[in-house]
């Protein structure tokens, strides 16, 4: 069967196929869509306030916890899953550090190109090749190239997107007739942003996490729409958790070093302290003699920094003090202050994260459904690091050409038994290789 009599043939026989299982035409390869509520907490969960989210957990593999990367920050945590790399390999050490002439940088190329090397999930899964196109919504770090590349599917972060259109943009490159994406990684900033200016506990936050939870039913209900319930494997999960702190609790390290002899970038509990020429030994015995007295936070040299962390060996922390503030304390910036001049000393409660990642405040959410995870399993908690290479063995991708940290060892668990693809799948590929064939029987 040759020529385009042959291939009209097959057309047909695929869209027969594809009509007599009721759903839309997509990739013969499985289909993955991680979603990404940022600083989404466990204790949101609430059958009161988050029913949908409630009932998908319980009914999917899910694990009481998924442990963040340190620091517990929002684009520290999305690039570790994004690469399956921890931040000393990856070199994003926080939302805000400094840059190579100790100047500060805010999501720029250079703060997610420390190295070259480094290839996010998106890119290696179109690497992979055989009709396999990836589609990314937001996710912190995806507007840059990477060895030159970009995602076939793309939305730049725009916070005034409706979430629902995000959603059907995301459906759309699903059913895209000629690339349709196998994979789609989605952010949304919300409660984070929120929880921020009101606290993790404000009514404001509260309304937000409603939001999350109405975006999934809207989530499930389009995916029940096109019927892929048994095509999409659905994965919602968060990058870090949320902590309270109220004024009482500010660190003003002005009031005890003299800030002429460093400079800073602050962020929530973090800190990181260059002290000018000639100026370390003096700034670091005078901001250990404060965390001493004070107990409020502790300092860091570089070679200091605990091993688990997996932060210390990076070459963007020479000349660097390190600071991290004990659960509830946090550094006075002028962040900080912007939330003052809106409310009183007395009034002043906001949300902050970037503490260690074993502070249960900091756990974040993870629960998976579809044909190639367990239903209704409860899983043992695991690193978000390992979420790279679960999607590859989901998706079937080949090893990246570097080396990661994340492993199989956590997260095998929740695959069900010989994540088998489902049955149109074979056929669907089968079909669609005997197409090629006789468009292009010479080749």
């Amino acid at each position: 069967m040759c020529g385009p009599a042959g291939a009209a043939a097959v057309k047909s026989l695929v869209a027969v196929f594809v009509a007599a299982a009721g759903v839309a035409a997509v990739t013969r390869h499985p289909v993955t869509v991680v979603v990404s509520f940022d600083g989404f907490r466990l204790d949101y969960i609430k059958a009161n306030w988050t029913p949908n989210m409630a009932r998908f957990q319980k009914a999917s593999a899910a694990p009481p916890y998924m442990r963040s990367t340190f620091p517990t920050k929002t684009f520290v945590n999305h690039f570790t899953m994004a690469t399956g790399l921890y931040s000393e390999k990856h070199g994003v050490l926080d939302n805000y550090m400094f840059d190579k002439h100790y100047d500060k940088m805010h999501y720029t190329y250079e703060q997610f190109h420390y190295d070259d090397s480094v290839v996010p999930i998106w890119i290696h899964n179109e690497i992979n090749g055989n009709g396999r196109y990836s589609g990314v919504m937001m996710w912190p770090g995806s507007e840059f190239p990477y060895q030159d590349k970009y995602p076939t599917h793309i939305q730049k972060y725009n916070k005034s997107m409706l979430w629902t259109d995000r959603v059907d943009i995301i459906m759309s490159w699903i059913k895209d007739e000629n690339k349709p994406a196998n994979l789609v990684y989605a952010y949304f900033e919300e409660p984070d942003s929120t929880a921020h200016l009101k606290g993790p506990d404000s009514q404001e936050t509260r309304n937000q996490i409603v939001r999350a939870d109405a975006t999934l039913k809207y989530i499930l209900d389009q995916i029940k729409h096109e019927k892929l319930e048994n095509k999409i494997n659905l994965i919602i999960l968060s990058d870090h958790g949320m902590d309270t702190v109220t004024y009482d609790r500010m660190i003003h390290l002005d009031e005890y070093v003299s800030n002429t002899t460093y400079k800073s970038i602050i962020s929530g509990p973090n800190a990181f302290i260059h002290p000018n020429p000639n100026k370390f030994d003096e700034v670091y015995k005078n901001l250990s003699k404060v965390a001493n007295t004070s107990r409020t936070f502790n300092v860091f040299k570089q070679n200091q920094l605990p091993d688990r962390w997996h932060m210390k060996n990076n070459t963007r922390l020479i000349d660097i003090i390190y600071l991290l503030a004990k659960p509830e304390y946090a550094f006075w910036d002028t962040y900080f202050e912007f939330i003052l001049n809106g409310t009183t000393k007395e009034k002043f409660k906001i949300g902050v994260h970037g503490y260690d990642n074993e502070e249960p405040q900091m756990r974040t959410i993870f629960m998976a459904s579809g044909p190639a995870f367990k239903k209704s399993y409860s899983a043992m908690q695991f690193d978000n690091v390992d979420l790279y290479p679960l999607i590859c063995r989901i998706e079937g991708l080949t090893e990246p050409s570097r080396r990661i940290d994340g492993t199989m060892q956590g997260v095998e668990q929740l695959l069900s038994v010989g994540n088998a693809p489902t049955f149109m799948g074979p056929i669907l590929g089968i079909l669609s290789a005997l197409l090629l064939h006789t468009i292009a029987p010479s080749l």
